[in-house]
């Protein structure tokens, strides 16, 4: 058998380089999915005539969603994931973590007396400062 040789264009590379990166990355879940979804097959040990009879779907068919191109809609997903009694896409919940931002801005011939405390009651949030817990540079602060 001939051993298989390293082939540069560029042609192929001026193709590449035109694709947007945005359906560079869909394609790459398209193919990882399909791997996933082959690997199940595999790990059920059924052929893909056996898995195709479970779906209710031609062999071809379902060759197409293995070839990593196809598009898949969320039934057709859930329909695998059933067949498959695996979770092809785990959701996860994301809770928003409340943030509030602002700008202290502070000068050292500020007129402050060392030992203040300013503070906010948002009803929401709160936060403190400590002028003593101040630093400038690697010195204390002496407002």
């Amino acid at each position: 058998m001939a051993k298989a040789t390293n082939y540069q264009s560029e042609i192929l590379d001026d193709l590449l380089n035109e694709i947007d990166p945005k359906e560079m990355r869909k394609t790459e879940k398209r193919m990882s999915l399909a791997a996933k979804i082959a690997d199940c097959i595999k790990a059920k040990g059924w052929s893909k005539s056996e898995f195709a009879g479970k779906m209710n779907k031609q062999p071809s068919v379902i060759t197409k969603w293995l070839s990593g191109t196809h598009n898949f809609n969320s039934d057709t997903l859930f329909d695998i994931e059933e067949a498959l009694d695996f979770t092809l896409l785990p959701f996860s919940e994301k809770t928003a973590t409340p943030t509030m931002s602002f700008t202290l801005s502070i000068s050292q011939s500020a007129n402050v007396p060392t030992s203040s405390v300013y503070s906010t009651n948002h009803p929401k949030a709160s936060a403190s400062l400590n002028t003593e817990q101040i630093i400038y540079g690697n010195q204390p602060a002496h407002c």
